[in-house]
């Protein structure tokens, strides 16, 4: 019961179904953040960021990018 008030609340907030915003990538959620509001929207951390640093790399990357690192990581390995 609790969990579909939290959903509602993300939707009106969001301004999205919830099943569209599951479907949603990071990117697209970003996209209709700046077409809704107008401005800029990026994604921060709010935590020191310790070990083997950010994976996000300052920004958001797509699945072709991070397989095209895997494969240049794979081949230089062999």
């Amino acid at each position: 019961m609790l969990f579909n008030v939290i959903e509602k609340n993300i939707e009106a907030r969001v301004g999205l179904p919830i099943e569209t915003i599951r479907m949603y990538s990071p990117d697209e959620l970003r996209l209709h953040f700046e077409k809704k509001n107008k401005r800029k929207f990026s994604f921060t951390t709010e935590f020191p960021v310790i070990g083997r640093g950010n994976v996000l790399r300052d920004n958001i990357i797509t699945s072709e990018e991070i397989n095209k690192d895997i494969d240049k990581i794979l081949a230089r390995s062999k």
